[in-house]
């Protein structure tokens, strides 16, 4: 894809030919160059075009629920959008962190897909957390221009608020797949998560979250060692993986659903027989005229439907005086 030069840039160029200081011959030349993208053989990427993709839907998906969910507990207008997703070694991650931050470390579980313990990292923004603080404990969440570290109290709140992310988080990824997350610590010292290679590839998903006039970002930081077992549940298409159904739960379902349709009335219709006449023999009937059934007297002849389906036959007879009719045999 060619350049786009700025508007900057097309006024310095224009300038410039007019005061003969660049030689078309070298623009020429530059514009049919071919582009080259540098390549890093010694950091390959670990994730594919797709699977960044994949993510994107997910965490798209999530930034819906957050801001649905963050709108209700805070009762003011959030709003939460995906910025980018991209991939990048956690050393160009961790940089950015300043040592004083807000990191939840949580681990991501699947038990039906044998996953077990991989690790991940939510790192929101000072102001968006003191917003909130101040929001959650009966302020307008202005409070936000703080700067000091989190006291005990404050970080029982912020562990309460990741928590309700790591629900979220199960809510997005369980079109895809059967996964658990757990909040494990809360960490505000960026020295001390160690469990991240320097050199590793990272996925890292910048979410920015807007509290009324107030935006910030929260970054989700997703290990490569923890999304290889994941994406191997994915076939090569990436299409959404079918639900593994319990038989148990299955059962419990089905008999949920009975209990709830017992009580629902049906139409139970005794059929003596059935015979066909022709118009003229149906326009000379008259009182006293015998009309043979197509039954034989006897034996189950009776057709017991329900709700005009067939599903019983029977013997007719008399209980307390009415007409009643004993099943001898289940048609389904």
């Amino acid at each position: 894809m060619a350049e786009v030069l700025s508007q900057q840039q097309i006024d310095e160029l224009l300038g410039n030919l007019q005061s003969g200081n660049t030689d078309i011959t070298e623009i020429e030349e530059n514009s049919s160059a071919k582009k080259v993208k540098d390549y890093d053989f010694m950091s390959p990427k670990k994730f594919t075009r797709e699977q960044l993709h994949l993510l994107q839907n997910i965490f798209e998906n999530f930034a819906r629920l957050f801001s649905l969910h963050l709108s209700s507990m805070l009762r003011m207008p959030c709003q939460a959008e995906i910025l980018q997703v991209e991939e990048e070694e956690y050393k160009e991650f961790g940089n950015a962190l300043t040592d004083s931050v807000l990191v939840s470390v949580m681990s991501m579980n699947s038990l039906s897909n044998k996953i077990e313990d991989k690790k991940m990292l939510v790192e929101v923004s000072r102001p968006i957390s003191f917003s909130i603080l101040d929001r959650l404990l009966g302020g307008d969440g202005s409070g936000y221009n703080i700067d000091r570290d989190y006291t005990e109290i404050e970080i029982s709140i912020l562990d309460y608020f990741f928590k309700q992310i790591a629900n979220i988080l199960n809510e997005a990824w369980n079109n895809y797949i059967d996964l658990t997350h757990n909040m494990d610590s809360i960490e505000t010292n960026s020295q001390l998560i160690q469990f991240v290679q320097q050199d590793e590839s990272v996925a890292i998903i910048v979410v920015e979250i807007t509290l009324n006039e107030l935006k910030g970002n929260m970054n989700i930081c997703l290990p490569a060692a923890s999304l290889e077992k994941i994406f191997k549940v994915f076939d090569s298409k990436y299409i959404r993986a079918d639900k593994k159904t319990d038989p148990e739960e299955t059962e419990k379902n089905r008999q949920h659903i009975l209990e709830a349709l017992k009580d629902t009335p049906l139409t139970v219709s005794a059929k003596l027989g059935s015979t066909e006449v022709t118009l003229k023999d149906l326009l000379d009937l008259s009182y006293g005229d015998v009309i043979p059934l197509n039954s034989s007297v006897g034996g189950d002849s009776i057709i017991l439907s329900v709700e005009k389906l067939n599903w019983f036959s029977g013997k007719i007879g008399i209980k307390k005086k009415n007409y009643a009719v004993k099943i001898g045999k289940v048609l389904h």
